[in-house]
């Protein structure tokens, strides 16, 4: 699992990201936070900068030459989703294609728009983007990458995405496309896109953006923000390319080009002409260059680079940082597929992909249907496996596959195109829960989870991302030596996991309460981390969410912790969480809860003492579980051992003593409220007391005889 970056140089540019404009990128804020942070980056800048002069130079000395062939350069996409829009057409990433390489040299309809003054100043950059025919392992492909992953809405660090699919950039240029995102530091996911500059990390380099600003078809007609044409991912080539804002990042700052005029700060919206003439900053009576590409005006504004820009971007792709200069070579071009004779798409077979996204939650005996989704090429047969289980086919494109045992499931997906084949497989993709009552879960039920067999053979973790999940642990606890939680401080925002209880008997009780202890610890005070526990009665076909907390409400200590944190046993950092259910909506049918927990930027998360009581039909109440009704000390205890009941009825109670392996040293019947047993000769050690009534499990405490 990948670290997060620490957000706090972000925090306080917060107010300056969301300002009145719509366009907003932090390719400048990225770009100054890894110059304070990586030497290396700072002197690959200082190197590029004195190659960007000397180009200038050099440029200007051969100025009225005759342009060379294009520069191909090959370009991949990433589209990370969620189903749904997210996953936008191939259709919409080639019309996004076929507008950079118009618009880029100046082939596109509206440049009549520029204003006259500017059109002696606008340039051309000779370059021609061409999606790859050969993936990073010299197999066919047609450059579009799909992931599901619950990364794709907002996720919290800059560059999680990019872990997900990452081709060579001395090789490609690596496009994420994303749903929705946040800058770091603010928690409102109206964020676009953004660029990083050449030098850095080679597996952190290229664009993130929204896909909804991709091409000027599809989603992109549809977004809140407006159809943008293609120019967002425009303006973030711009920074690719090495190019700043045309203010400079600072008021009247400097874009390193001399043919941009000095701006006052970013423009918005599409202004008329002249913008800001004869501004404080000493531009002419043309003002500012508003319909330039790096500011921060509409897409249907946007339509030009100056012709200092295009130098600028010019000597970065001719420069050796970052691998630019390599892109364009020969070899890369024979290696990605992108060389003359250039045909698109290629004949690929398809990449196996299958509908529904994410796991599939299932019950025993029930079926599950699945939908070859494959993309990037041509399917002319398949082949399904479904390890064991009966299908209505193995061929077809849609099949239907019946479950009659209890487990855990993968699915593989081969598709061929006549010939070549490719086959993927998904990984715990079906999760099948009995249909009956777990016989050891009748409540009232407690579980501590120092079982760990019950714990594996009985619970049911979903992990939606494949990422760090729900597990036992035995290094912290409220009570005994075991708990269960997620080592959540390296997770990546927002990824989800569930954790299914066993099946319970609730049937004998009118009214019913699950308690549990809880600790949970933020990082930051912008983590939002999110717990929700969900009740079924029909094996986990629908949930009804019974509790949620979220962000501060959900943490159980005050303090900030900035690194892993693992509570002490049995301290205050545990509180209990109660939820009633005060009215039987369950009937005679099995009931399991689910523990649902949405990764925000927060610390770990533990789960211990899990209460499920309540009052009968008859009107007695099974309080015996709640942490007041039972008392059993001292703990750890040493010559003496006192068991106090707080209960109604003692009738067919029994108070037993086990070992850890599960053998009973001692029964006794109580005959009052109080009752007291020798264990002077015990070994030190952990022990469980059990309370028994009508030959149910009532409760068991834990406890240690300590010598």
């Amino acid at each position: 699992m990948k670290t997060k970056i620490t957000l706090l140089f972000f925090i306080s540019l917060a107010g300056k990201l969301f300002s009145q404009q719509a366009f907003n990128c932090i390719a400048d804020e990225i770009f100054q936070q890894q110059m304070k942070s990586n030497p290396q980056y700072k002197l690959n800048q200082e190197n590029l900068e004195k190659e960007t002069e000397a180009f200038i130079k050099q440029h200007q000395q051969n100025k009225g030459a005759a342009l060379p062939p294009p520069l191909i350069l090959p370009i991949v996409f990433h589209v990370i989703h969620t189903g749904g829009g997210g996953n936008i057409s191939d259709a919409q990433i080639i019309d996004q294609v076929n507008i950079l390489n118009k618009e880029f040299i100046r082939m596109q309809a509206d440049t009549i728009n520029t204003p006259a003054a500017f059109k002696p100043l606008v340039g051309k950059l000779n370059v021609e983007f061409r999606l790859p025919t050969l993936d990073l392992s010299g197999n066919c492909t047609n450059g579009i990458e799909r992931i599901y992953s619950n990364l794709a809405q907002c996720s919290y660090t800059w560059d999680d995405v990019k872990a997900l699919s990452y081709w060579p950039n001395n090789k490609y240029i690596n496009i994420w496309l994303i749903e929705t995102m946040h800058y770091p530091g603010n928690m409102s996911c109206n964020g676009g896109g953004y660029s990083s500059f050449p030098g850095g990390p080679n597996n952190l380099d290229g664009i993130v953006m929204r896909s909804d600003f991709i091409g000027s078809i599809g989603t992109a007609l549809t977004t809140s923000w407006g159809n943008w044409r293609g120019r967002y991912l425009i303006h973030e080539l711009g920074h690719w390319f090495n190019l700043r804002h045309i203010w400079g990042d600072a008021t009247c700052g400097n874009d390193f080009v001399t043919d941009t005029p000095p701006a006052v700060t970013s423009n918005s919206g599409c202004p008329p002409f002249p913008r800001n003439p004869n501004n404080s900053c000493g531009a002419n009576s043309n003002g500012e260059m508003f319909t330039d590409y790096m500011d921060y005006t509409n897409g249907s504004c946007l339509n030009m680079f100056s012709a200092g820009q295009a130098v600028r971007m010019d000597a970065c792709i001719n420069s050796s940082t970052s691998g630019r200069n390599n892109l364009w070579s020969i070899t890369n071009l024979n290696a990605t597929g992108t060389n003359d004779p250039y045909t698109y798409p290629a004949n690929c077979a398809a990449t196996p992909d299958i509908l529904p996204y994410g796991p599939i939650v299932a019950c025993e005996g029930d079926s599950a249907q699945f939908t070859d989704n494959s993309y990037g090429g041509v399917v002319t047969s398949r082949t399904w496996n479904f390890f064991g289980n009966t299908a209505s086919s193995l061929t077809n494109s849609i099949v239907k596959v019946k479950y009659n045992t209890p487990g855990v499931y993968n699915v593989a997906l081969t598709t061929s195109n006549g010939l070549a084949s490719k086959t993927t497989t998904f990984t715990n993709k079906v999760y099948v829960l009995a249909n009956t009552t777990n016989t050891n879960y009748v409540v009232p039920f407690t579980d501590s989870f120092e079982n760990a067999t019950n714990y594996n053979n009985d619970w049911v973790r979903v992990n939606h991302d494949n990422d760090t999940t729900w597990r036992r642990f035995t290094n912290t606890a409220f009570t005994g030596s075991a708990c269960v939680g997620i080592k959540n401080f390296d997770n990546m925002p927002p990824l989800r996991d569930e954790l299914i209880s066993p099946a319970y008997d609730l049937s004998a009780l009118s009214t019913a309460t699950l308690n549990f202890r809880l600790h949970f610890a933020t990082q930051t005070v912008n983590d939002y981390d999110k717990l929700e526990v969900f009740m079924s009665t029909n094996c986990g076909l629908t949930w009804n969410i019974k509790y949620t907390r979220t962000a501060s409400a959900l943490k159980t200590v005050t303090v900030n912790f900035t690194t892993s944190h693992v509570p002490p046993a049995a301290s205050t950092e545990w509180r209990q969480e109660t939820i009633s259910m005060p009215t039987n909506t369950w009937g005679t049918n099995p009931v399991r809860f689910k523990f649902k927990f949405t990764s925000g930027g927060g610390n770990n998360i533990f789960i211990d003492d899990i209460n499920i009581f309540g009052a009968t039909a008859t009107g007695i109440n099974n309080e015996v579980v709640n942490e007041n009704s039972v008392s059993v000390y001292p703990n750890p205890a040493k010559d003496m051992l006192n068991v106090k009941l707080e209960m109604l009825d003692l009738n067919n109670v029994q108070i037993k003593m086990l070992n850890t392996l599960g053998q009973v040293l001692h029964t006794e019947k109580p005959t009052t409220q109080n009752s007291s047993f020798n264990i002077q000769h015990l070994p030190s050690g952990l022990y469980f007391v059990q309370i028994n009534s009508n030959g149910k499990l009532i409760t068991t405490k834990k406890i240690v005889i300590s010598k």
